[in-house]
């Protein structure tokens, strides 16, 4: 064999030795990073390397429900702080966010300002014939349980002394799905959130709910047990309960001018 040819295969021979010691140690090293990755998580995860793992979890729907006292169009009328009466209009009224919105004639809608406005009339188009179809508000300030602003309550009875108002609300009831023992709800929803006032002769609003209780408390001593009598005649459980309870207080209260 020629001496060149010699050198060539001692020098392959070399390299190859090299090689195969080199092998190991890389995969030595390798093995070592990933044992290292490894402890990391379980040191971050708190021992369990699978809680370390993020998931994305999809079944979110979004949110159910309307912020809008109607879920549609309603023609309304306004009367303004300058006491112009504007007869009409659609509006919506979002009771979530207490706003209202108006649509103009080029069919685009806005916010009207409600600093502006001092009541309006809302006609439901969905009413059946017979039902009552409009929604008169008023603004108050200083609704028990409420910050101090103002809002817009509902007339429901004020043919007397007392007058019956109801504030139509939407409260935001979250998802509850991603724990072990939630209600696999995967949405948020919006629900109605009532609440009732008595407005007396001389101003003052009183928080009522359609229960005999609450409402006696609300009432003057003078009218609490002959108004006790009356209801124990008839159940007050709704608002149509409330309503007519609100006509027998002013009876009373008509029948002591």
């Amino acid at each position: 064999m020629k001496k060149s040819n010699v050198f060539f295969v001692r020098c392959t021979l070399a390299a190859l030795a090299a090689l195969a010691l080199a092998l190991p140690a890389a995969a030595q090293q390798a093995t070592g990073s990933a044992l290292g990755d490894q402890e990391n998580l379980r040191l971050l995860s708190g021992g369990d390397v699978n809680a370390a793992i993020i998931t994305v979890d999809k079944r979110y729907e979004g949110v159910r429900g309307t912020p809008f006292l109607l879920p549609v169009w309603a023609s309304g009328n306004l009367l303004l702080a300058s006491q112009k009466q504007v007869a009409g209009v659609p509006l919506k009224y979002d009771v979530y966010n207490q706003q209202l919105m108006a649509k103009r004639p080029a069919g685009d809608s806005l916010w009207v300002e409600l600093r502006n406005i001092r009541e309006f009339t809302l006609t439901d188009p969905r009413a059946l014939p017979g039902q009552a179809n409009q929604r008169h508000f008023r603004r108050f300030s200083g609704a028990p349980g409420l910050p101090p602003r103002t809002d817009f309550l509902e007339v429901l009875h004020d043919s007397g002394p007392y007058q019956l108002l109801k504030r139509p609300g939407k409260q935001l009831v979250k998802a509850n799905y991603q724990q072990a023992y939630s209600a696999d709800k995967p949405y948020d929803e919006l629900v109605d959130n009532t609440d009732y006032y008595l407005l007396s002769p001389q101003g003052t609003l009183s928080p009522v709910k359609p229960a005999a209780k609450a409402l006696l408390s609300a009432v003057p001593g003078e009218f609490q047990e002959p108004l006790r009598a009356k209801l124990k005649k008839a159940p007050l459980r709704t608002e149509s309960d409330l309503f007519n309870a609100v006509s027998e207080l002013n009876l009373l209260a008509s029948a002591k001018k």
